[in-house]
């Protein structure tokens, strides 16, 4: 039986022993109050009056809050419960991407790889064990359409390829994550240049991986996940040592067509994604300069 929904003036007692700021109490309130994900807050004059500040105070808190992704207001109908538990780490994870890339650190695309790397690998041994029959018949009906459609419809066939990957196994938070890098792939792929890939290539990588989870194999589903990884952060390397060394972006947008990802990730956002959720050839990505020295050129 679900928990009963405390009162607001019940639920704000709880806070009231050391009140450090007027967003952590309306983070207590949320949590108390047994409020899901989507449902509204109450109204701003309830807040105001059982937190006991003003409402500009309770104004300011829900907008820092709203950055954290924790609520999420909507003008003209109210605040509520936010739904992307990582979308908030996406700015931060981007600008740091950006300012390393932009000082020749192509460690920073190397330590996004390996982190995908390590999230997929642990759950493709997973996928080969519990995707039904029907779950595995989705993903080769999406390898189809991957191979039909070229490297124009790559981005969004390979990030559903992944998708659908990990979604049978019921981890939002993971989707959420392998998303996130996805989307920041994505969003540094009009800033370093978009690659040209061997699209057979990665429709080829692509039904290894249907093959191994046929097999149930989870030993080769694995392999599988880590020789495209293998093969992403090659490509990292073979871009930086191209350019002389002095960056690494390029490879990671070559790491985005490698890899693949989920809606947040590959995959990881993705949620998500997060991401790779990486091997998106179309550019999505945020403006901005082309960068520092060769991080702006095309590799041909």
């Amino acid at each position: 039986m679900p928990p009963q929904r405390k009162p607001l003036e019940a639920a704000n007692r709880g806070t009231r022993g050391h009140r450090p700021t007027v967003q952590d109490q309306l983070i207590e309130l949320i949590v108390e109050l047994d409020l899901d994900a989507g449902e509204a807050l109450p109204p701003e004059t309830e807040l105001t009056r059982t937190l006991g500040v003003s409402r500009n105070s309770v104004r300011e808190a829900l907008k820092s809050l709203q950055a954290l992704g924790i609520v999420d207001i909507r003008h003209g109908y109210g605040t509520y419960v936010g739904t992307g538990q990582l979308h908030s780490l996406q700015p931060g994870l981007l600008f740091h991407t950006r300012l390393a890339m932009r000082r020749a650190n192509p460690r920073v695309l190397h330590d996004i790889v390996e982190v995908r790397e390590l999230l997929e690998s642990g759950l493709i041994r997973r996928s080969a064990l519990e995707l039904t029959t029907e779950d595995i018949d989705r993903l080769e009906a999406e390898l189809r359409d991957l191979a039909a459609d070229g490297d124009d419809g790559r981005a969004g066939h390979d990030r559903r390829f992944h998708e659908l990957l990990y979604e049978p196994l019921g981890n939002v938070l993971v989707l959420q994550l392998i998303g996130l890098f996805w989307d920041v792939y994505r969003r540094l792929e009009h800033e370093v240049g978009k690659p040209r890939t061997d699209h057979d290539q990665v429709v080829r990588q692509h039904r290894r991986v249907v093959d191994a989870l046929r097999s149930r194999d989870p030993d080769a589903a694995a392999a599988t996940i880590r020789d495209h990884f293998a093969d992403v952060t090659h490509r990292i390397d073979r871009w930086s040592a191209g350019h002389g060394g002095t960056s690494g972006a390029a490879g990671g947008a070559d790491a985005v067509d490698a890899v693949g990802g989920p809606g947040a990730v590959h995959g990881p956002g993705g949620p998500g994604a997060v991401g790779s959720p990486g091997t998106s050839e179309g550019a999505a990505g945020g403006r901005g300069p082309a960068g520092r020295g060769s991080t702006g050129g095309r590799v041909r």
